[in-house]
């Protein structure tokens, strides 16, 4: 075997190495913070049982309920979207999934949905506001 040879397989093994280590994010189903309506968490749970138990349409008509119950509750709305794509139902998923992103803007799980992930915030500018911050008129 030449030299070249042997480079080419340590690469080639530790480009496979590196692929089976890596680990996909588990796709999760969200439970509800605390304060949460009570009957809006308790149908929660009972979709994340469903949903557990791969019983899609008992999931989204439990997590449905939770929305009904409390409709700024996002984790709920995360947990539908979660169900509608199984279901196939991806453009209804992705509007969950968007509601859900808006009612909490701080939590990953739900920013890392289907439909949100790699999305940036593009930088906006203000009119008549040059790129040094200053107010200047062309």
């Amino acid at each position: 075997m030449t030299y070249r040879e042997i480079v080419v397989m340590a690469m080639v093994g530790l480009t496979l190495l590196g692929l089976g280590c890596q680990s996909t994010p588990k796709r999760t189903v969200l439970s509800a913070p605390g304060g949460t309506n009570a009957a809006a968490s308790r149908h929660n749970d009972e979709g994340i049982q469903a949903y557990q138990q791969q019983q899609w349409e008992r999931a989204k008509q439990h997590f449905d309920a939770a929305i009904a119950a409390s409709p700024e509750f996002a984790e709920a709305h995360y947990n539908l979207g979660m169900t509608l794509y199984r279901l196939k139902a991806m453009q209804e998923g992705d509007a969950h999934f968007i509601k859900a992103a808006n009612l909490a803007p701080g939590n990953k799980v739900i920013w890392d949905a289907p439909p949100l992930r790699g999305v940036k915030v593009p930088d906006k500018e203000v009119p008549g506001m040059s790129s040094d911050g200053h107010m200047h008129s062309h």
